[in-house]
């Protein structure tokens, strides 16, 4: 199958990938590519989330069901690899708890960093212009701000994660527009706030932020995972249930 956009393999950028626990290091392989970002959750146990990404570090840990900063677990995930990822023993049951099955969403940004300029917050970028997928790690301001993305391209999804602070991840989507915002963590329904993403949608090069302390804390390191739309790849959107 071919893709307008020159996406010929998807898999090449995401893949979702499902594995057994074993409580002891194990390969995991079948992703497609080396991941930078991967998503973890148990399905046979009523367990939490895991996001591990290669910016923040493969000891380190965020939860998107609750409000914690990094937890830094050494034997989580040990590596990324060039078809997968290897697990450790897991202590703590995040991504090995064993005879326990699991999934995993793996996303390709760059492979690396670089620092990004764009905005008035220097932030620290890996990007995937060709998939639009990148992970930004900047440090708050405490007052209105914008922060580089290196997407070359709009983005329509962006997730924000204080790392080293207890607080809620705030999510803008293109559907509901930067004068509302919605939290992962909660069952919350969209809230309208200027101090999230100041009233301002992102451009292809930066997006907002107003001086909340969730997304923009003076001196609080961050984590934001940004999405643009791909053609043949990837769309965001909103609907309307009917019951």
């Amino acid at each position: 199958m071919s893709y307008t956009n020159g996406l010929d393999k998807p898999s090449d950028y995401f893949n979702t990938v499902l594995y057994t626990g074993t409580g002891s290091s194990q390969a995991i392989t079948g992703v497609g590519h080396q991941p930078d970002l991967s998503w973890f959750k148990t399905r046979s146990d009523a367990n939490g989330h895991t996001l591990i990404d290669s910016v923040r570090g493969l000891t380190k840990r965020l939860a998107s069901h609750n409000t914690q900063g990094d937890i830094t677990q050494a034997d989580m995930l040990t590596s990324f690899d060039t078809d997968g990822f290897t697990l450790g023993a897991d202590s703590n049951n995040y991504t090995n708890w064993s005879g326990k099955t699991w999934v995993a969403w793996n996303w390709k940004a760059s492979g690396s960093t670089a620092s990004n300029t764009d905005g008035s917050i220097t932030s620290t970028v890996s990007a995937n212009q060709t998939a639009g997928f990148s992970i930004v790690s900047y440090t708050g301001t405490g007052a209105n701000a914008t922060v580089g993305h290196g997407l070359g391209a709009v983005p329509k999804w962006i997730i924000c994660k204080s790392r080293s602070a207890a607080t809620r991840w705030d999510v803008y989507h293109a559907s509901i527009g930067a004068t509302k915002h919605m939290r992962l963590n909660t069952t919350d329904a969209e809230r309208t706030s200027s101090s999230v993403f100041n009233n301002t949608e992102p451009t292809s090069s930066v997006f907002s932020l107003g001086n909340g302390a969730a997304v923009n804390a003076s001196s609080e390191t961050f984590i934001a995972y940004c999405f643009a739309e791909k053609k043949g790849y990837s769309k965001f959107g909103s609907y309307t249930g009917n019951g």
